[in-house]
């Protein structure tokens, strides 16, 4: 059974987003309206936390832990501390997952669930346009390599 650990306050929670590429355009006010939405999971060893036939419907950090994603139950890669999962789950909406995750050990996390994310960036053009430039730049250097 998990020990139950306090809560992480704002301010780490943004250190802990400000470890997402997604988000590495933006400042620490726009990181602390994030924070704001993210919600902090603790799951004991082998929890399901994506399902290969489920849509996605947020991104998740790893504070401590450790995911194992796979496909048809073939082991793909263990995603550690500071690693993310899910980033293009806040865009996609309807597409299934290709792949499983689930816990292999005790494992914090923050949630970022893609409605709450749609809310935020409905009400902050900063973050909107921070994050399309960090896509564009990303798909620009895809393009150009």
């Amino acid at each position: 059974m998990m020990r139950a650990m306090p809560e992480l306050n704002l301010v780490e929670k943004v250190i802990a987003l400000e470890a997402v590429p997604l988000f590495e355009n933006l400042g620490p006010e726009q990181l602390t309206e994030i924070a704001g939405i993210a919600h902090e999971l603790q799951l004991a060893p082998r929890k399901p936390l994506l399902e290969d036939s489920q849509p996605a419907d947020a991104l998740y950090i790893i504070l401590d832990g450790s995911v194992e994603l796979s496909r048809a139950g073939e082991s793909l890669y263990t995603a550690r501390q500071n690693e993310v999962l899910g980033a293009w789950a806040l865009f996609e909406e309807d597409d299934p997952m290709r792949v499983s995750a689930h816990t292999l050990e005790d494992t914090r996390l923050l949630r970022v669930g893609r409605d709450d994310f749609y809310d935020l960036l409905a009400d902050n053009s900063g973050i909107t346009s921070a994050i399309f430039s960090t896509l564009v730049k990303r798909f620009r250097k895809l393009v150009e390599s």
